[in-house]
């Protein structure tokens, strides 16, 4: 089986709710406490290597442009698409798989994609309960997808998942080899999108997100990232990052980022560079990114502040050292305590994420996170429930010892801010209200009022952080 006279391809995030939607964090957006709707960049970067190819793409984010579900046979039928690519979460994703069901009924010989890891580890049952998914594609997409358009047979390619001709039976090609050159991806077709719709929380400027580097070597329980890149951490090279920021800059008038990575500092002299060049080429952004708290220092905390840097997010996940020990997280609490006080020496805000609710969870240690979490006093945190993702660990282990509150989907009701399994002593309602516990103690601490306004920098960031909390205090209670 092969793609022939292929011409048209419509990129879609079906209209199932504001998600995160990277395999590594799934959550509502709602359910944080930066609500950022993050472009989908993953698909940006497969439009691109569709128009190499000399294909015609569109791009519909449903939920970000408050597209209405009737909008659907318009779009479709307008641009009748070859091949519809939808993005799916494991929270939407029945429902992401109706969203092909009527894609079909409108358009019945349009070839039908779907990625995400959940469609992976589930793929018998998908395919048997959605006839009118055509094909899955796992791990990183952009080889297999360049192939499939190409019109290489479909058996030959890694990372493809469909119904034979002859029976029907289901064919698993294996995952790809992770990219080790990512210099040769493209840039996102940012162009594709309507990017006034992804925007800074704090400044409401256009931002988005620049993928600098791939993959994670740690093993975390809860985190699929470091088994889909197998355990390897890659880099695009400084040279290549900067020309894709002055793109942003210059063609589309971008200047906040978030450098999307799980490990975006864990190679002193790659960052150090990186900023050296930023500065060097006076871009003026202003941006972010994730960091261990293991992988920082001062050197590198100095030049990130040089370069525009302005928040770094660290994932924390608990204070109790016996917790962080059984997640495989192997990072020492005493290194969030260094990371912290580096980021307030040097004028960076911090941004603390925790995990609540594994197997091990404890009413001693989750006031053990609590206190920690008021020790360390980051600008901004977040309190997640632990989620037991397909592939993970900690799926497995959940599924094993009978923790999940619902074994036929336990996606579907559970969430980041909502437990899907309980531990060996604490029942899900109480993580529920425990998680309600913390934020709004942290939150609602004078102290931390006052800091949060005055560090705010101008009148407009102030008023849009006071918004914000006022929401998220109703979401929460």
């Amino acid at each position: 089986m092969r793609f022939e006279g292929i011409k048209k391809i419509l990129f879609v995030i079906p209209p199932s709710g504001l998600y995160r939607r990277d395999d590594r964090c799934q959550s509502k957006v709602e359910d944080q406490t930066v609500r950022i709707i993050f472009p989908p960049i993953d698909l940006t970067l497969l439009a691109a290597i569709a128009r190499q190819n000399n294909l015609q793409a569109k791009i519909i984010d449903f939920p970000a442009e408050s597209a209405k579900p009737q909008d659907i046979k318009k779009i479709i039928e307008d641009f009748k698409p070859d091949i519809i690519f939808v993005d799916t979460t494991a929270a939407t994703l029945w429902k992401d798989l109706d969203f092909i069901s009527v894609v079909k009924k409108i358009l019945p010989q349009t070839f039908t994609i779907a990625k995400g890891e959940t469609l992976h580890y589930f793929y018998k049952e998908i395919f048997e309960n959605c006839p009118d998914l055509d094909l899955v594609i796992g791990g990183e997409p952009e080889e297999s997808f360049e192939k499939l358009i190409r019109g290489v047979e479909w058996n030959v390619i890694k990372g493809l998942i469909f119904r034979s001709d002859s029976d029907k039976s289901l064919i698993n090609t294996g995952l790809p080899e992770p990219i080790e050159n990512l210099d040769t991806l493209p840039f996102p077709a940012r162009d594709l999108l309507n990017n006034s719709l992804y925007r800074s929380p704090e400044t409401d400027n256009a931002l988005t997100i620049i993928h600098a580097n791939r993959g994670c070597p740690a093993r975390c329980i809860f985190c699929p990232a470091g088994k889909i890149s197998d355990f390897k951490i890659r880099y695009r090279s400084p040279d290549n990052i900067i020309s894709e920021i002055k793109e942003c800059v210059e063609k589309f008038g971008i200047r906040e980022f978030l450098f999307h990575g799980d490990t975006f500092t864990m190679k002193k002299r790659w960052v150090i560079d990186l900023c050296k060049k930023i500065v060097d080429e006076n871009l003026k952004i202003r941006w972010g990114c994730n960091s261990r708290t293991d992988t920082f220092d001062e050197e590198r905390a100095e030049w990130m502040k040089k370069a525009g840097c302005w928040v770094v997010a660290f994932g924390v996940e608990s204070g109790s050292q016996e917790i962080l020990d059984k997640m495989q997280k192997g990072a020492r609490l005493e290194s969030a305590i260094t990371a912290v006080n580096i980021c307030k020496k040097v004028g960076l805000r911090s941004h603390a994420f925790y995990i609540i609710g594994l197997p091990w969870e404890t009413k001693k240690t989750l006031n053990d996170t609590l206190k920690f979490a008021k020790k360390l006093d980051t600008d901004f945190f977040d309190f997640n429930i632990a989620y037991p993702l397909p592939g993970t660990e900690l799926y497995e282990m959940a599924k094993k010892e009978k923790l999940l509150i619902r074994d036929e989907n336990p996606f579907e009701k559970g969430g980041y801010a909502q437990a899907s399994l309980r531990t060996y002593t604490l029942d899900p309602h109480f993580l529920t209200l425990y998680r309600r516990k913390i934020l709004l103690t942290l939150y609602c601490r004078p102290g931390y009022i006052y800091r949060t306004l005055k560090n705010a920098g101008s009148p407009k960031v102030a008023i849009n952080y006071i918004k914000s909390a006022i929401k998220r205090f109703f979401q929460i209670v």
